[in-house]
């Protein structure tokens, strides 16, 4: 593994695009971050038109979560870009049935590609890091925001990385890998919202009420409703980690919270017990990500790894109970055939 990852990465990084993806990508947060200080500076001056809603957030939440949502939207397109071509891209130069005749082993080779895309997207998170700590001096946020923050993108990169080497280890093309893979990240980032908007209008105050209990001036969502909607809400790193941070800002806990309690929910007076949006999505994420990782190796093995009769592989046999391979048999020519030979 470590052979392929510093292969891959050496080779990354002696071009000039590795070093101009980083610095416009820099020149973007910094950009994005002298725009919201400049409008946030003036709605604070001039808070005519918030009167209604209150006064508006801290200059330091503001600036935190647009330049986290911002680094999302630009991960999400570079992640599958490093690594959708890992593999497929062997497969294009003709490379790939030279390179499993080698004594690397197909997880090496997996792994080490996988860990070659995320060095990168990673080294373009932690460059950002300064300007999300920046949001620390001008107050309003806290160090659990920070964490969960960066911890969010950290997670959406493996998953966008993992599932883009999946499909190209599974494709014959680079160009149908990076494909499918952006259509998952598409998918990702906006599918659990179109979910969510379709079950409300058919279900929740619809006429079918499946969702509700109890009369209709009293309608309490009913439990398995709560829970689905918290699963559709974890799908998508948008919403799950906006709505950890209205728990957040809202005094809830970090790991769970009681939704609904003290309200007088009919048939739920402590309210429902929620775990948080970034924990579920997190769970969901890397053990998806472990799962297409796992398929990546048994796609990308060689068919003799898998042939219970090959004998350069004796511990296998032996751990499967069979016997081993028969010794070649020696065959012994007459004297005359030997000296006709020489």
């Amino acid at each position: 593994m470590q052979a392929i990852a510093t292969k891959e990465l050496r080779s990354r990084m002696r071009g000039g695009r590795a070093f101009g993806v980083l610095t416009v990508y820099l020149l973007l947060l910094s950009c994005l971050v002298v725009v919201i200080y400049g409008f946030t500076a003036r709605t604070i001056a001039n808070p005519n038109p918030f009167d209604a809603g209150g006064p508006p957030p801290p200059l330091g939440k503001i600036l935190f979560y647009g330049v986290t949502l911002v680094e999302l939207l630009l991960i999400a397109p570079l992640a599958p870009s490093f690594t959708a071509g890992a593999i497929a891209g062997e497969r294009e130069r003709q490379t790939f049935d030279l390179v499993m005749t080698t004594p690397i082993r197909g997880r090496d080779f997996v792994l080490g590609k996988l860990a070659s895309g995320i060095s990168y997207v990673l080294l373009l998170i932690f460059v950002a890091l300064p300007v999300q700590v920046l949001a620390l001096l001008f107050g309003g946020l806290t160090l659990t925001e920070l964490l969960l923050g960066f911890w969010t993108l950290i997670v959406a990169t493996v998953f966008y990385a993992s599932v883009s080497l999946f499909f190209s280890s599974v494709m014959k093309t680079t160009t149908t890998a990076s494909l499918f893979s952006y259509i998952v990240v598409a998918m990702s980032l906006i599918g659990a919202l179109f979910v969510a908007l379709i079950s409300s209008i058919i279900g929740i105050g619809g006429p079918l009420g499946i969702f509700f209990e109890g009369p209709p001036d009293q309608a309490a969502p009913k439990t398995w409703a709560v829970y689905l909607a918290l699963l559709l809400v974890s799908l998508s790193p948008l919403t799950a980690g906006g709505l950890t941070a209205v728990a957040l800002n809202t005094g809830e806990g970090t790991f769970w919270f009681r939704l609904g309690e003290g309200e007088g929910i009919p048939g739920h007076p402590n309210g429902y017990f929620i775990v948080s949006p970034w924990l579920v999505y997190s769970v969901i994420y890397l053990g998806l990500s472990a799962l297409v990782i796992f398929l990546s190796m048994r796609y990308v093995r060689p068919t003799t790894a898998r042939n219970p009769n090959n004998p350069s592989r004796p511990p296998v046999l032996r751990e499967e109970g069979l016997p081993p391979p028969p010794p070649p048999r020696r065959v012994d020519l007459p004297p005359s055939a030997a000296q006709e030979g020489t």
